[in-house]
């Protein structure tokens, strides 16, 4: 055999080997089938903390008396191991207590502390292997899954490491963004752009020093920022000459008109010659017409004088028309080419755009332009950000391999890790030797809600091998925990609204009685007033009949509209409010008399009138009619105004009525100067101010002062009882905090707040004969470390209700305080 083919044959007998030795593993787990174990944590009477506590407080003798006035001396008390003998101690030893598969837990500030040990036994640990164990914990219809614990095998966390390097090997393939320039980018075209940047920058630096030390006149033609040369603008006048010259020629020999010096109105013949008319209508009948033609528009008469003027020097002295051409500078030539222009009438963009470029606007606008060019040049120069340049000079091809690499990780990680950490494993630890069994103490806390009276909790979990097989271990045993909260004194007793119901109250109307303009006269025989008379006494009679109130005083207020002077409008209104008051005396004593006759008889049972005598005598309503009146009401007409929409000058109107004092004074302005709103005030507001106010003061019948009653369930405080029982106490604290009774209490002591609740369960009424309070005060007394007063309240709680010192041992704050003073010993014994 050649030794290639050995090395194979070798290696796969190895390989096979494994394989069966991993097979052979799990085989021998479905036989024996081994089971993760889980209990309950060995209860100490005493933590670490409690026990330093404890001897380090100082010691003293409680004096409990009880309700029948004996007197108990408590001291806290150690067992002799072997006589039995009880006897003072500073620190109880520690008692162990066996673990069942069954535990009461206590709930403090809404969370339940879960906690129990978790057993790996021999046959579960293995090199080759991975164990991972999921508590799993019951709580009404939810399953909570803890954390997992992970036993690994050295051999199985050796593998792990590798397939972990492996895929790290992978990711170091993959070029973080930051990295990308460095190795994708084109660095020498990068560092020659930058170049180029560096040199434009100190280009247009200098640039802008330059410009700002120069003139428009100056900088036009200097090397570095001007935008013309001195030959190129000797060139321009050149032209401009020619074109003077080339238009003075043609113009004089085109011209056949020979001028009238006699005829004043000889420029209007020339206008209106029959060869202009022929030219502006299209027929142009002599040669060069167009030179000289008018153009579309309007020619102002001293253009038009000019006009003339030019063509005839140059009929009449041509010569010095043309010296003056020669001669003239190059300002001189720009204003003689202008008025060529405007001459002939004809458009010359060359000509035209020579003009604009030798002006002294065009320079500094090509200065202004320049400078602004420059800056701005600078400013992209200074803002380029190397990071976009460098973003652009990467080599895409590579950046895109790159980035699909980055995006195939996941599946990269599932082909290489086949066996990977838990993330999220409470233990994660590697068995080099099966040479015993593991525990682990687990801890969790749970959130407190109205399914966690009653926990369960057991153990699932499987082994994996290297090769990948799997074996669900058997479901371990159930822990069951009794969880106990103080939502046991719950106080559940319906409660009811409280309201303040006033002894007094009052009722108040309006009427509108007509009275003759001017005249205090009430005419009772009028439909309308007829009307309010019998709504007067109807509600009168409502008031006086009605079963809860009874009527004190009645009192009238009559007001008059503004019209008229304020002296007239009171005297009207004082008048008016006396005659009604006549009016309503004869009325109420008509009613007053019908009304006390009726209250007065009743029948019996045989049908015979019987004089009952009423338990609160009717009102005199004649003698408690009072009147009052008052001439202007102008707030009440303010507010009027203000509810009406069609009112003109609506604001100024209502200004007017608050900064001017004087009320005749006000009236008159509006009238003057809004006389619009003011027609609409007199015709659709002032009737309404012409009223009478009815105000009747009343008490309730058989009341002397205000009392309070409930009628009515407060289901606010009721939905926070229903949180509570939930156990959502901050959400009930927030509704329960203003009642500070003993649910509220309840609420600050579950979230923690055991001085507020201690205050309030102190200040409860009733709270020393009400076995619940008194353990309630116990807790907090023992939390608030008052050792003392909590051995007194629990035992007042115990003497008021027995079996509360069964409740006792649920809680931590009272087992701890029933074993270290040897509290009711011998009932659990």
């Amino acid at each position: 055999m050649k030794r290639r083919e050995w090395i194979g044959y070798a290696a796969a007998v190895v390989a096979a080997g494994a394989f069966l030795s991993g097979c052979g593993n799990i085989r021998k787990l479905s036989k024996s089938d081994p089971e993760v174990g889980v209990h309950l944590p060995a209860r100490t009477a005493q933590t670490p903390v409690t026990a330093a506590a404890d001897t380090v407080r100082t010691q003293k003798i409680i004096t409990y008396r009880k309700q029948d006035g004996t007197e108990l001396f408590i001291t806290p008390v150690a067992v002799d191991s072997v006589s039995g003998e009880k006897m003072m101690s500073v620190a109880i030893d520690e008692v162990v207590i066996s673990a069942s598969n069954r535990r009461n837990l206590v709930e403090r500030n809404g969370k339940i502390n879960v906690e129990f040990i978790v057993s790996v036994p021999q046959e579960l640990q293995a090199r080759n292997w991975q164990l991972v164990v999921d508590p799993q914990l019951l709580k009404g219809a939810d399953t909570l899954p803890f954390d997992p614990l992970v036993y690994s095998g050295d051999r199985f966390r050796t593998m792990q490491r590798r397939e972990y390097a492996r895929y790290d090997h992978y990711l170091g393939r993959i070029v973080d963004s930051a990295d990308y320039f460095a190795r994708f980018g084109d660095k020498k075209g990068y560092f020659r752009y930058m170049n180029y940047v560096a040199e434009e920058r100190a280009k247009y630096a200098d640039a802008r020093d330059r410009l700002e030390h120069m003139e428009p006149e100056e900088a036009m033609f200097d090397k570095v920022v001007g935008w013309t040369t001195r030959g190129e603008r000797r060139r321009q006048y050149a032209r401009l000459r020619r074109y003077v010259l080339t238009t003075d020629r043609k113009v004089q020999q085109r011209t056949s008109y020979v001028p009238d010096a006699n005829d004043k109105f000889d420029h209007l013949n020339d206008y209106f010659a029959p060869r202009f008319r022929h030219a502006y209508e299209g027929d142009d009948v002599l040669p060069g017409g167009e030179v000289y033609t008018r153009v579309e528009g309007e020619y102002p008469v001293g253009g038009g004088r000019r006009r003339e003027a030019y063509i005839r020097s140059l009929t009449e002295t041509p010569g010095r028309v043309y010296g003056d051409v020669y001669t003239a500078d190059n300002a001189r030539i720009r204003t003689l080419a202008g008025q060529r222009l405007a001459y002939t009438g004809l458009r010359r963009p060359a000509v035209e755009g020579m003009l604009r470029e030798t002006g002294d606007s065009a320079a500094r606008e090509n200065y202004r332009i320049r400078k602004l060019y420059v800056a701005d040049r600078l400013a992209n120069l200074n803002g380029i950000d190397t990071a976009e340049v460098q973003r652009n000079m990467l080599r895409d091809a590579e950046v895109q391999r790159n980035r699909e690499l980055a995006a195939n990780s996941p599946a990269a990680f599932a082909r290489l890790v086949r066996h990977p950490y838990y993330a999220d494993a409470r233990l994660d630890t590697v068995i080099y030797r099966p040479d015993g069994r593991v525990d682990y103490y687990y801890t969790e806390q749970v959130q407190a809600d109205e399914n966690s009276s009653k926990l369960y909790l057991c153990l699932a979990g499987e082994v994996e091998d290297r090769s990948g097989r799997t074996y669900r271990i058997t479901r371990s045993d159930t822990l069951t925990y009794n969880v106990a909260s103080m939502t046991t004194f719950l106080d559940e007793t319906t409660r009811y609204m409280q309201r303040i119901v006033l002894r007094d109250a009052e009722a108040n109307a309006r009427f509108f009685f007509t009275f003759p303009s001017g005249k205090s006269t009430l005419v009772d025989t009028l439909t309308a007033n007829r009307r309010q008379i019998a709504a007067v006494r109807s509600l009168t009679r409502d008031l006086m009949t009605d079963p809860v109130y009874i009527i004190d005083s009645i009192t009238l207020r009559a007001t008059a509209s503004p019209e008229g002077t304020w002296q007239v409008n009171d005297r009207l209104a004082r008048e008016r409010a006396e005659a009604l008051r006549r009016v309503l005396v004869s009325e109420f004593r008509t009613l007053y008399d019908s009304l006390k006759v009726s209250a007065s008889y009743t029948l019996d049972e045989n049908g015979r009138q019987v004089l009952v005598k009423p338990a609160e005598e009717l009102p005199d309503l004649p003698n408690l009619l009072r009147t009052k009146w008052l001439a202007e009401d102008w707030d009440e007409l303010y507010r009027l105004a203000v509810a009406d929409t069609l009112i003109a000058d609506k604001q100024e109107v209502l200004a007017m009525m608050k900064w001017e004092g004087n009320p005749d004074t006000r009236e008159w302005r509006i009238r003057m100067k809004y006389p619009k709103a003011y027609d609409r005030l007199r015709r659709v507001i002032y009737p309404q101010m012409r009223a009478v106010d009815f105000r009747f003061n009343l008490h309730r019948r058989g009341m002397q002062q205000d009392t309070v009653y409930t009628t009515e369930v407060d289901s606010n405080y009721m939905h926070a009882v229903e949180l509570l029982r939930k156990r959502r106490y901050e959400e009930a604290l927030a509704i329960l905090r203003p009642y500070e009774d003993r649910n509220t209490a309840l609420a600050y002591m579950s979230l923690g707040y055991d001085a507020a609740a201690y205050r309030i369960l102190r200040a409860e009424s009733g709270a020393a004969s009400t076995p619940d309070i008194q353990y309630m005060l116990a807790i907090l007394a023992a939390r608030l470390g008052d050792e003392e007063q909590a051995v007194k309240y629990f035992l007042r709680s115990v003497e008021l209700r027995e079996s509360l010192k069964f409740r006792g041992n649920l809680d931590p704050e009272i087992s701890r305080l029933i074993r270290k003073y040897g509290l009711f010993k011998e009932d659990f014994e």
